[in-house]
């Protein structure tokens, strides 16, 4: 279950095209919309992460229901979008969305974290995670030996491990890192977990719990110092960059290692997600996306929801590059030896500070 749904994980698997003009669903009728709305209030006291949310946003929709709010919505793609705005306006979370979706699948249970993925589903994740590289963009050696790491994604690590694996080893000989998680919309907190091992020393580091209120149940991630490959440690410096895209499974890995004072955080708040969903069928063309769980830092007790992940540097987005570079500059600096070389790290820092 992913913090938050990459293009084929559980949610988003059941977008999909729509059908041909000739099998676009009816029209809703009343009872249509009545049933949608009683089963859609029912999935949310029985299972969004507090329940006192869930009857809130319940009531809410069974209250406009009343009022004949939805009277005059012809579609469900309308229907969709109406209700997503009852439902933020009741209790804001950005999880949390009533999507359109064409023939849309029955319910599933939800998929525990460290179940196998079926074969099938495997499948089209490994050859769209192939065509995106898993998300991972770019791995490049900075003047001053400092690596620079973009990932757009923590895509499943079941099938992106040896990616994540591939990047972090090329990484791992710099003298500072500088990741960039400014675009990256979140995934598995698995692949989160495995990540940060390579930031982190030769002991277990217990990093998050999930806490998923229907089932009563936490799962826990830990660091796993036995990662393969060159790790690049627990001492030299990380930047993480982040931006108010990043976002869910992002925010997880950028919150715990900042909790853990492990990485200095440089950019804008983030987007501020902390809750697993969970789609629901609540119509035959209509899902209920709903946050079922909450993330539990061992340090804060808390998480990031609603907040974001506060940078410990503050910086416009498009200047948290140049402003990491720049800090990871000055802190490598004194280890260089070379004159030559010195000077033109001293050069590179100039223009850094003056693009500022």
């Amino acid at each position: 279950m992913a913090l938050c749904a990459l293009t084929l994980t559980s949610a988003d698997a059941q977008e999909q095209r729509p059908p041909a003009a000739a099998q676009q669903p009816q029209p809703l009728s009343t009872a249509d919309k009545a049933a949608a709305i009683e089963l859609l209030a029912q999935r949310l006291s029985t299972n969004y992460v507090y329940a006192d949310a869930g009857n809130k946003m319940a009531a809410a929709v069974r209250d406009h229901l009343r009022k004949g709010d939805y009277e005059k919505v012809a579609t469900h793609a309308e229907f969709a979008e109406l209700l997503t705005a009852h439902i933020q306006a009741a209790n804001p979370d950005k999880h949390l969305s009533i999507r359109y979706v064409p023939n849309a699948k029955p319910d599933m249970p939800r998929p525990s974290l460290t179940q196998a993925i079926p074969a099938e589903v495997k499948q089209r994740m490994t050859e769209f995670g192939k065509y995106v590289n898993f998300s991972f963009d770019k791995v490049e050696r900075l003047p001053g030996n400092i690596m620079y790491l973009k990932f757009d994604g923590f895509f499943e690590a079941n099938i992106a491990k040896a990616t994540a694996t591939a990047a972090m080893n090329l990484a791992a000989n710099g003298n500072a890192m500088i990741i960039d998680l400014r675009e990256n919309g979140g995934g598995d907190p698995n692949m989160v977990a495995f990540v940060a091992s390579y930031l982190l020393g030769d002991k277990k580091v217990h990093l998050s719990d999930i806490y998923f209120r229907a089932d009563n149940e936490t799962n826990s991630f830990w660091s796993d110092p036995a990662v393969p490959g060159e790790r690049f440690g627990a001492v030299k410096p990380v930047y993480v960059l982040t931006s108010g895209e990043t976002f869910s499974a992002a925010e997880d890995f950028t919150y715990n290692l900042q909790a853990l004072k492990r990485i200095t955080v440089v950019g804008e708040t983030s987007g501020g997600g902390a809750h697993p969903i969970q789609p629901f069928r609540i119509d035959p063309h209509m899902i209920a996306v709903i946050p079922v769980g909450r993330s539990i830092n061992l340090v804060t007790k808390g998480n990031w929801e609603g907040t974001g992940v506060k940078p410990d540097v503050a910086v416009a987005a498009d200047k948290a590059l140049t402003k990491a570079n720049a800090l990871a500059l000055r802190q490598v600096m004194p280890e260089v030896k070379n004159p030559g070389e010195r000077a033109d790290l001293e050069k590179k820092l100039a223009e850094l500070e003056a693009a500022l």
